[in-house]
Order: structure tokens, then C-alpha cells, then sequence
């Protein structure tokens, strides 16, 4: 059995409440993005169909992998 210990991380008072505050604004920012794409889809499935978002999303998902093909490959 392999065992690692991480070291401690120690910040000062002020540092950890400003990590605090900007993790907090992520989570804020991230929920708000969820629900906004959430939304999104209703949208795009009430106007143009089930289909149409399933290709939607198949053709972004292919677009990142190739960009990020195209960085790995660069």
C-alpha cells in the first residue's frame, strides 16, 4: 500500500477568507451557468425539436474534442 502525505497548507487569516469569497463567487457563477443552460435546452428542444438539440450537442461536443485534438497535436 502506497501512502502519500500532502502537505499542510497554512494561509494567513485574510488570504484564506479571499479563497473563501472567490470559491464561493465560482460556485455562484457555475450555478448561475447551469441554470442558464438548463434553460437553453428547453429552449432549443420547445422550438426545434428533440433532434435538433441532440445534434446541437453532438456537433459541440465534437467540435471541442477537435480543438483540443488540434492543441495536442500542435
Amino acid at each position: 500500500m502506497i501512502r502519500r502525505h500532502f502537505p499542510l497548507l497554512r494561509l494567513t487569516p485574510e488570504v484564506a477568507g479571499k479563497l473563501q469569497h472567490d470559491h464561493n463567487r465560482a460556485l455562484a457563477k457555475l450555478a448561475q451557468l447551469e441554470r442558464e443552460h438548463t434553460e437553453l435546452q428547453h429552449q432549443i428542444r420547445a422550438q426545434l425539436g428533440t433532434e435538433t438539440l441532440w445534434k446541437l450537442r453532438t456537433d459541440a461536443r465534437n467540435a471541442v474534442l477537435l480543438a483540443d485534438l488540434k492543441m495536442e497535436a500542435a
